[in-house]
């Protein structure tokens, strides 16, 4: 355990432990000015490293070569009562990606045997090999790890594909050469999210580019992690850390931890080598995806804390849990806070609204500004991008909410795989989405009334307007995800994609 990690990890609750006792107006909301204080605190370390990786991202270029040994591949595509439609237009991809370099395995873990049985036809047709497993005993690591161990001495390298990501036929040409390195264990291609009919479908792509085109690329060589597809591991590292790691639901930033741990490196490629990828269509699957994925990342927070990480990688893998606190439990409290203080009448923090306005006011502007400015070029970013991407993250503050205090009480999860399929509106999962909207609607008219009785130079009366200006700034992202979830998706034929894609 490096004490200078643990130091970095401990700073941003030691800080706000001692604004909030500096500044707190009342027992009964120490709680929530002890969250408005760790969120500004949070979101500056997570602003800082994402400050230092873009800048490394900047010197971001691949490198091609035509000196390519060739490997024994082993790709395997993982399922869980997936969609067959959808598994069989991704399994015909990677056959045609894989060649004569290997085999292709599906990893079938499907309790619907109707399901089962069209998949395993479907391979004996194509000459995939049909791996079925009777339990799901660690969920897809596990599923992995038992394939492995049965076939894994024949190959080289394996690569993994979920059931709706599929790689393009020179997917192992790019990838090849940077095995030539022998401290390379991994090699990472950015997903794709092509199918986006819907809005929470372009919303989640628009949300995926900063860490596809920024935060990994800044990563490479260094702490880049597995994204769980279109990963390609050495399987002889992949053996000396145990195989993968069953213990979290992100098995693959854990195992991704495991090899930086025993000093081998990874690398992003940040190449359109997935030519197909199916994002969550609906709100409910994205608060799925997003509910595991915050919950898998809390999982591992622990063990990034007891990891023998490097400094440079410790903050990056950290980031990733601050990341999901802010999203989460942080964002609730920037919703309560103007509306305690405007409606309810009840003093969040003590403190000179002049000094607010003159330290944080700038570091927001300049920090959207810089992040807008770092995206600026890579993909179809931009405003619109910015604002589907801040607008489908306050979708999700409650399920991740949820999913952080699964993980303070110790309670399991089971894995759910992201939901497919036509997208559907629930309006039950925008309620509280509704609720927030309408206490902070009635802040502002409060916020104004109030205002109209306080006097213009006094501190309260700047108080009054810096919360109204939070309450106003909060709603058009959360009207903007409602709209999102309205948006609704068509259609394709998964298969027929497959085979007649030129």
């Amino acid at each position: 355990m490096r004490i200078l990690n643990i130091i970095y990890a401990v700073i941003p609750l030691f800080l706000s432990s001692i604004f909030t006792y500096l500044t707190y107006a009342s027992i009964f909301t120490l709680w929530l000015a002890f969250g408005v204080w760790l969120s500004m605190i949070v979101g500056f370390f997570i602003f800082i490293d994402f400050y230092r990786l873009s800048r490394k991202s900047t010197n971001y270029e691949i490198n091609y070569t035509t000196n390519t040994k060739k490997y024994k591949i082993a790709s395997f595509v993982t399922s869980f009562n997936e969609n067959p439609e959808i598994v069989e237009g991704t399994l015909i991809s990677v056959k045609q990606a894989t060649k004569d370099y290997g085999d292709v395995y599906l990893l079938d873990d499907s309790t619907d045997q109707k399901i089962a049985e069209e998949l395993k036809a479907f391979c004996e047709k194509y000459g995939i090999i049909y791996l079925h497993r009777k339990d799901r005993k660690g969920f897809k690591a596990g599923a992995i790890n038992e394939a492995l161990r049965k076939v894994g001495d024949n190959y080289d390298l394996v690569a993994i594909f979920d059931a709706d990501q599929r790689p393009t036929e020179n997917f192992f040409e790019q990838v090849f050469p940077y095995f030539s390195d022998p401290k390379v264990a991994l090699v990472q291609v950015p997903q794709n999210y092509s199918e986006t009919y819907s809005g929470i479908a372009r919303a989640a792509k628009y949300q995926q580019e900063p860490f596809l085109r920024i935060i990994m690329r800044g990563r490479t060589f260094s702490s880049a992690f597995s994204l769980g597809s279109g990963s390609v591991f050495r399987i002889s590292a992949l053996k000396e850390v145990g195989y993968m790691d069953e213990s979290s639901i992100t098995e693959d930033a854990a195992t991704s931890i495991k090899l930086h741990e025993k000093g081998y490196t990874s690398v992003y490629v940040d190449s359109q080598l997935i030519w197909y990828g199916e994002p969550p269509e609906d709100i409910n699957a994205y608060l799925t995806q997003q509910s595991r994925w915050a919950f898998g990342y809390f999982q591992l927070t622990w063990k990034i804390l007891k990891s023998n990480l490097n400094f440079s990688q410790f903050v990056d893998y950290f980031s990733g849990s601050l990341y999901w606190v802010k999203e989460g439990p942080l964002t609730i409290a920037e919703f309560l806070a103007p509306v305690f203080f405007l409606l309810f009448k009840l003093p969040i923090i003590i403190l000179n609204p002049l000094i607010y306005i003159l330290a944080y006011i700038p570091y927001l502007l300049g920090s959207i500004a810089q992040f807008i400015y770092a995206i600026k070029g890579k993909g179809e970013y931009g405003i619109k991008g910015f604002y589907y991407h801040q607008s489908v993250e306050y979708l999700g503050f409650l399920s991740i909410t949820l999913a952080f205090f699964s993980w303070i009480i110790g309670k399991k999860r089971p894995f759910k795989v992201t939901p497919k399929g036509e997208g559907n509106f629930d309006v039950k999962s925008v309620i509280p989405h509704m609720i927030i909207i309408i206490l902070l609607i009635l802040s502002i008219i409060e916020g104004f009334l109030w205002l109209t009785k306080a006097s213009s130079s006094l501190p309260l009366y700047y108080t009054i307007i810096i919360n109204i200006f939070w309450a106003i700034y909060q709603i058009p992202f959360l009207i903007g995800g409602i709209i999102l979830a309205k948006m609704m998706s068509r259609r394709e034929n998964y298969v027929e994609v497959a085979l007649n894609r030129d």
